[in-house]
């Protein structure tokens, strides 16, 4: 979810890396579903590497397992029974006995804030605090290894897990706890969703925020009885002091990236789709030039005019680059999220009739700009939480086809977490990607029928069930650093729909009825987040001509007890062929 602070795109850093437009692989009868490539000849080159007496699933709609694999300059080259690799072996090839242990294709999550996400492993971690006297101890240890005047920054803290008592006007805490661990410091603490900023005295006086601040349109500051900004800043209002932050350096992008590099290896994620910097995408392809990188990325820009009109004078559209690195994506934001009542709803919350949310754009604005970027063949994705917001970007998408001349279109509604009953439909009908994240449904599930009532809740949250038996096309991913990288955690959430803290809670899962099988929740992850990126062609199967992107786990995803696939954890992750993590 987390909201992007826009800052300038210098595309002419990177352009010269753009220059190639990837073919668009046609669409297939099952989306996500490339056809198999030619058999192999029978006087194949050895491969380099084989894969014998497991259980691999291909991650085809059909579900099929097989017990070998062979690889060979980077793409699967054999996939079925053991006796098809005897010809498949010479003197060089590396040969690895499963013990009969799953493979999966390399998981592909769909939505993450990557190089964003792994700064916030080297920044202030407030995930999981439920006292405001841990938040004050974490940013007072940050504050003490500080100079003064440094910024302090970090993400992760969530008011709904903070007693009553400890909160101030409208729910929230206010920054006193701040002001006396970093007193010194400025301090800018993101919220879990990355749609509310809580910030110190010193922070709101470098920005210049004051009484007599005015919010920005689709924004909220926060005040006291007496006005007073409490440095509680909701969705655009976040803005008037992250624009003062400095940029990251160089050497903090590099270690970022280096650090989300590393947990998507020991986690099993061998793609991303991701917003990207113009400095993260210098990064990304100095690594590619280098043989380093470990995951793919396809990254998006945020949806703006500048946006639009940079990227289409350098030639780029959906999608433009290589295997490694990509972009053609716009991000917008039509609202905000549940957990700050900032969603954009049809009718008010059920804990505050005051409210309906924050919407982000008109309908003018908003169709002003899909317009624009689907003219210049750029892949739109509409962040939209409420049922209001999905109903306006399922309009506007709507709309854009019918003003634009006719072509393949993949756009896409990034977490679709309500909607209304009336509006499932149209995800097939209108050709929308509904872009979605289980682990948001048992992490909300804790107050969101607090917010929007049993009744909304059973028509349309986190309804991946119904998108799906509607026809609709979905894609999973985990919204890291909102939610945990791991995959596992996706699945266990997408076939339970119980806590992850506390397993079995609720027992038979919150609004089961929406539950999916292991294998589709696996396939979510792999073959149709490839096909929500143009890559079904290539990647998200274990087909022969696939790119050789998978990962060996400890324990059988598919068949053991449901507390057990949180514990599950990859043995080998293998991109493009080359090993990236091996577990001791």
């Amino acid at each position: 979810m987390t909201r992007t602070i826009v800052r300038t795109l210098a595309l002419a850093a990177f352009a010269a890396g753009c220059a190639r437009t990837l073919p668009q692989a046609a669409p297939t009868a099952a989306p996500g579903e490339a056809a198999p490539a030619p058999a192999r000849t029978a006087r194949a080159a050895p491969a380099d590497m084989v894969l014998r007496n497991g259980k691999i699933f291909v991650g085809d709609s059909a579900g099929t397992v097989v017990e070998a694999m062979a690889v060979r300059g980077g793409r699967v080259v054999y996939a079925g029974a053991q006796a098809g690799l005897d010809s498949l072996v010479g003197p060089s090839t590396a040969q690895t006995d499963l013990q009969g242990r799953l493979v999966t294709p390399g998981f592909n999550d769909a939505h993450i804030h990557f190089a964003a996400g792994g700064a916030s492993l080297l920044a202030v971690d407030l995930g999981g605090t439920r006292t405001l006297a841990e938040i004050e101890r974490r940013v007072a240890a940050a504050a003490a290894r500080a100079q003064p005047g440094e910024w302090i920054t970090g993400r992760g803290w969530d008011h709904t897990r903070l007693a009553a008592s400890e909160l101030g006007p409208g729910g929230w805490p206010t920054n006193e706890i701040l002001n006396r661990a970093a007193p010194r410091n400025p301090v800018l603490l993101s919220r879990v969703d990355g749609h509310t900023s809580w910030a110190n005295r010193e922070a709101l006086r470098i920005a210049g925020v004051t009484r007599a601040t005015r919010a920005p349109a689709g924004g909220e500051i926060v005040r006291t009885p007496a006005g007073e900004p409490t440095g509680i800043l909701k969705e655009s209002a976040e803005n008037l002091v992250a624009r003062v932050v400095p940029d990251p350096t160089p050497a903090q992008v590099r270690r970022g990236i280096h650090a989300a590099m590393e947990m998507a290896a020991r986690t099993g994620v061998t793609s991303v789709q991701s917003d990207v910097s113009a400095a993260d995408v210098e990064v990304y392809r100095a690594l590619a030039a280098a043989d380093s990188l470990s995951v793919r990325v396809y990254g998006w820009f945020p949806l703006t005019e500048r946006s639009i009109r940079e990227l289409q004078a350098r030639g780029v559209t959906a999608p433009t680059g290589d295997e490694w690195v990509r972009l053609g994506m716009v991000k917008g934001y039509t609202d905000g999220t549940l957990g700050s009542r900032t969603a954009a709803m049809l009718e008010p919350f059920a804990d505050d009739h005051s409210t309906r949310g924050l919407p982000q754009y008109t309908e003018a604005q908003l169709d002003s700009l899909v317009t624009a970027a689907d003219r210049a063949g750029l892949q739109v994705i509409l962040h939209a939480i409420g049922d209001a917001a999905n109903r306006q970007a399922l309009d506007a998408f709507e709309r854009v086809a019918r003003r634009n001349p006719p072509r393949a279109r993949r756009h896409r509604i990034e977490h679709a977490q309500v909607l209304d009953r009336r509006d499932i439909p149209r995800f097939r009908q209108l050709g929308v990607i509904a872009s979605m994240q289980p682990t948001h449904a048992t992490s909300d599930m804790r107050w969101a029928e607090t917010r929007i009532g049993r009744e909304r809740a059973v028509e349309g949250a986190y309804a991946w069930r119904t998108l799906l038996d509607s026809g609709a096309v979905v894609i999973f991913g985990t919204d890291f650093a909102v939610e945990p990288m791991a995959p596992v955690e996706g699945i266990y959430s997408a076939v339970t729909r119980q806590s992850r803290e506390e397993p079995g809670v609720p027992p038979g899962g919150w609004i089961p009825e929406q539950r999916l099988t292991r294998a589709e929740a696996i396939r979510l992850y792999t073959a149709a987040s490839a096909y929500g990126e143009w890559e079904e062609a290539r990647k998200g199967m274990l087909r022969p001509g696939m790119l050789a992107d998978f990962v060996v786990w400890s324990a059988d995803l598919l068949t053991i007890p449901d507390a057990e696939i949180l514990k599950a954890e990859p043995v080998l992750t293998v991109v493009g062929g080359r090993t990236v993590f091996r577990r001791p």
